[in-house]
């Protein structure tokens, strides 16, 4: 686990199902820092993205968050037919205060479903 950041803790504070197994980066993007959180369900691996927003970059993390839940949003009611939603737009799954990201100290972290591709 990355040492940086306490990543079973922050994972903890999305509605992920199943008991946490591990947490570690992912990919190797220029602009926020991503990670891989995996949980098992029933015996199954199942894989969420954690994704930390770089407030150098983004000054309004908060407004960032709000326009990424209106989008995927409307790209999911645009695609409510397709057999797979999942797959097709990404899924914020929200935080336990009910909010689409957790902020610890106002930096929004967002979560996505298993396998689903960042806009």
């Amino acid at each position: 686990m990355n040492s940086q950041y306490d990543l079973r803790s922050t994972a903890h504070k999305f509605n992920f199902y199943g008991e946490f197994l591990s947490a570690a980066p992912y990919g190797s993007g220029h602009i926020n820092d991503t990670f891989c959180a995996v949980y098992s369900q029933g015996g199954t691996p199942v894989r969420y993205i954690l994704q930390r927003i770089n407030h150098d970059v983004f000054k309004n993390a908060t407004a960032l968050m709000e326009n990424l839940q209106r989008v995927t949003a409307h790209l999911s009611r645009k695609i409510a037919n397709e057999p797979d939603l999942s797959r097709c737009a990404l899924t914020l799954i929200p935080a336990r205060d009910g909010r689409a990201w957790h902020s610890p100290a106002q930096r929004p972290v967002q979560a996505g479903s298993p396998e689903s591709k960042f806009l």
